[in-house]
Formats: structure tokens, C-alpha cells, sequence
């Protein structure tokens, strides 16, 4: 890593340092979910060293790593060498022999002087691994998002293959009771089949619910690289209950947003492709124009000017020249093509910023809803708790009949998996938010261990 990330990391420490000194300050980090869930953060952990995406982005960099190297090489000194030996006779002559005949030649040389186009190449080379390096970062902030949205997912869609199971055993037992009173004459044939129609779409549905299960552990273990079995062996039963950030909190997450419209990934990433293209314009100006250059070498020639052998070695030194004075012109192609690619990255950068700020805003706005939609069914799970433990209550006393309390525990179930889901979603706006913002901690430590 290059110090690009080391800057990256030292504008996000800024940033939150001067975040402190807001009155109302978020420190939305403390609110990821795997603050609140174990489970999770030992996943993450995992994922962000056995990950194919990193994998992958490591060898990415490892390439640009090398044409960085490549595109520095053409400002060094270069040696190269030549070096024949063979066996040779002249045939012209009767008392000639076969006789070994060694040839070489040895040359240092070293651009000096290219209009400045030898240092665009460099920088174009340092660039290229700048922005591998950003899309490094953005694997590692992605990846942590997807995995923790997927982990969520599996918590409800558990709750929801428990529910179903509930659901189905219900359904079990009421056709039984109803195939009893069938046989005692008290049901009619009807009310059995109803009820055995209810009761294939809950098995139905069950499956359904499993297989939905089944297939996001899978899903979830393929992005991460951990196995499938040990992803189920840390689920917890749901998603605990956290804080929640009241609507004054959720606003004064705005402040943030004109400091880190620059730092955005997809943003930095655009800035740097227009240096990229401006070093390309640069390089394309200078095609036609003389390029000066030293060589020092050492040579043996096979034969003098008169035709006879020598074995003398000859050394030299010089100032070269090369001018391509008209190359059809390319050139002119290249120009044009390059200040075609500044003004399409000028574009691409103007809307990296537009598109990046409106995800800001509309992330706000997402993180508000849910937060007020997480705090109406947390309201809504304590009341079906309170109203499941007065129902049992009363059937204690007889004053409620098991098929009521019957019906309170299944409403009390569905509403956590309601208040599940809704923890789920207000936790993903909660980290994308964070995320876009630059206070992902998470991945931020992976990346910074990357720099070091």
C-alpha cells in the first residue's frame, strides 16, 4: 500500500475529530450491529481475510503494483548487452580454417530529457495503483455491509422458519382434534377438509421458510468464505434490542456531509482518473517533439572499413537524439482522444459528487423511517408481551380458554418477527449511513492494517 491510505486514514481521523466538537455528535460507530451482536463481528473478522473479493483485490494490486514498477523503469538508466560467438570460415580463401570468432557489445544508457513526458508515465503509474487501492477500500467497505445485511437476513428469516414451524404444528393439532370429533359425530366432513387444506399450506409454507433459511446461510457463506455449519453454530435466537437514534440525532448527522463530499470512494476515484487522463494529454503533447538521451557503451566490430579483422574494443560515450518528425497523424488522434476522455471524467466526476451526496440524503432519510417504524414495533412487542402475560394470567385462572391464549402467543410471535425485521432494517440504514460516511471502524481497521 502507497501512502495514499495512510492520507485516507488521516482525513478520517479529522473528520471524527472535529465531529467531537459538535454538541449533538453521533458517533454512529458505536451503533453497528456488531457492537451488539458477537455472532457477527467474529463473521466479519473471518470474512475479511478469507473473502474471495479480498483474495482477488490482492492480486489485483499485486498487477498494478508491478506496471507502477514498469511505468517508473523508462526514467532509469537502462544496460543492455549483446554477446555472439560462433564458428566461422572464408571461403575465398584456400588455407582459410574454421576459426571461433566472438562478438559483443555493452550499453548504459539513460533518457534525460522528454518535455516532461517520462514523469507523466511515472505518475500515471502511480495513479493506476492509487485508485486499485480505492477499490480495494470499497471491496472492504461493500463486504462488510453485505455481510452484515446478509446475517441479519438469516436472523429473521429464522424467526420466520420458527414461526412457521409454530404455525404448522398449530395446524396439526387442530386437524386431529377435528378428525376426533369427526369420528364422534360432533364435525362434518367439510370442517375436516378445511382444516387439511390449511394445514398443507402451512407445510408448505414451512418448506418454504427452511429453504429460504437454508439458502441465505449458504449465500452468506459463499460471500464470507466460512462454512456453512459454523455460520449456524454462532446464530443467536434473534436480533437483540439497541438504542435508537431519536430524530435529532438522525439530523445532525447532515453536518457531515459538505466535509466528506470529497472523500467519498466513488469520488476520490473520479479525481483521480482525471489526473490520469491529464497526464495522458500530456504525454500525447509531447510525442512530436525531440527526445535527448545519454549512452555510454563498450563494442567490438567484426570487421574494419577496409574489410580486415580487428579485436579492438571500442568504447563510447555520446548525446542521442530521436524526433519523430510526422507519425501520420496519431499524435493528433491521441489528442484528441485524450482531451475526449478529461472532459468525460470531468462529467464522471461532477456526478460521483451529485450521486454521492444524494446517497447521503437518501440514506438519511431511510435511516429516519426505519428508525420511527423500529420504535412503533418495539412499543408493539412490549404490548403483546404484556397482553401474552396477562392472557396466561387468566388461563391460569381459568379465565381464559387455550385457544386464546393460543391465539395471543401466536400474534406475540408474529410481532417479533415483525420487530426483527424492522431491527434488521434500521441496523442496514444504520450501516450504510456509517459507511458511506467513512466511520465504518470495521473495515477501516482491515484497511489500515493493509497500509502498514
Amino acid at each position: 500500500m502507497t501512502g495514499l491510505l495512510r492520507a485516507l486514514f488521516a482525513v478520517t481521523l479529522f473528520s471524527v475529530a472535529t465531529a467531537r466538537t459538535y454538541a449533538s455528535e453521533v458517533k454512529l460507530s458505536e451503533h453497528l450491529p456488531e457492537n451488539s451482536i458477537s455472532g457477527l463481528r467474529a463473521l466479519l473478522e473471518a470474512a475479511m481475510t478469507e473473502a474471495e473479493s479480498i483474495q482477488l483485490r490482492n492480486l489485483v494490486e499485486q498487477d498494478f503494483e508491478g506496471r507502477k514498477i514498469v511505468a517508473k523503469s523508462a526514467k532509469n538508466p537502462q544496460l543492455r548487452t549483446n554477446v555472439t560467438l560462433r564458428k566461422e570460415q572464408n571461403f575465398e580463401r584456400d588455407d582459410s580454417e574454421i576459426n571461433n570468432r566472438l562478438l559483443y557489445s555493452l550499453t548504459l544508457s539513460k533518457s534525460l530529457f522528454h518535455w516532461g513526458a517520462l514523469e507523466a508515465n511515472r505518475a500515471k503509474g502511480n495513479l493506476n495503483l492509487e485508485i486499485e487501492e480505492l477499490k480495494t477500500f470499497e471491496a472492504y467497505r461493500t463486504l462488510a455491509l453485505d455481510i452484515r445485511k446478509k446475517y441479519l437476513a438469516i436472523l429473521v428469516a429464522r424467526k420466520e422458519a420458527a414461526l412457521a414451524q409454530r404455525n404448522l404444528e398449530r395446524a396439526q393439532a387442530r386437524v386431529e382434534l377435528e378428525r376426533e370429533r369427526l369420528k364422534a359425530g360432533t364435525a362434518s366432513t367439510i370442517q375436516v377438509y378445511d382444516l387439511e387444506v390449511a394445514l398443507n399450506s402451512a407445510e408448505l409454507d414451512r418448506m418454504k421458510k427452511k429453504n429460504t433459511l437454508d439458502d441465505q446461510i449458504d449465500l452468506l457463506a459463499r460471500r464470507s468464505g466460512v462454512p456453512s455449519e459454523e455460520i449456524s453454530s454462532r446464530l443467536l435466537s434473534e436480533i437483540p434490542r439497541q438504542a435508537i437514534l431519536n430524530a435529532s440525532e438522525i439530523a445532525s448527522i447532515e453536518k457531515f456531509f459538505d466535509e466528506r463530499l470529497n472523500q467519498g470512494l466513488s469520488v476520490q476515484t473520479q479525481a483521480k482518473s482525471l489526473e490520469f487522463s491529464e497526464k495522458d494529454l500530456h504525454i500525447s503533447n509531447q510525442r512530436l517533439k525531440p527526445k535527448i538521451g545519454l549512452s555510454v557503451g563498450l563494442t567490438q566490430y567484426e570487421l574494419d572499413e577496409i574489410g580486415r579483422r580487428r579485436a579492438e574494443e571500442i568504447v563510447y560515450a555520446g548525446i542521442t537524439i530521436g524526433w519523430s518528425l510526422f507519425d501520420g497523424r496519431a499524435t493528433r488522434g491521441n489528442k484528441i482522444s485524450a482531451m475526449a476522455r478529461i472532459e468525460q471524467v470531468k462529467r464522471q466526476l461532477e456526478s460521483a459528487k451529485s450521486t454521492y451526496e444524494f446517497n447521503l440524503q437518501r440514506t438519511k432519510k431511510l435511516l429516519n423511517l426505519n428508525a420511527r417504524i423500529l420504535e412503533r414495533d418495539e412499543e408493539a412487542l412490549n404490548q403483546a408481551s404484556n397482553y401474552l402475560n396477562d392472557t396466561k394470567k387468566d388461563f391460569e385462572t381459568g379465565r381464559a380458554s387455550p385457544d386464546d391464549l393460543e391465539k395471543v402467543e401466536l400474534a406475540f410471535a408474529t410481532q417479533e418477527v415483525r420487530t426483527n425485521r424492522s431491527r434488521s432494517e434500521y441496523h442496514n440504514a444504520l450501516a450504510n449511513i456509517s459507511s458511506l460516511l467513512g466511520f465504518d471502524t470495521f473495515a477501516q481497521k482491515f484497511i489500515d492494517q493493509r497500509s502498514q
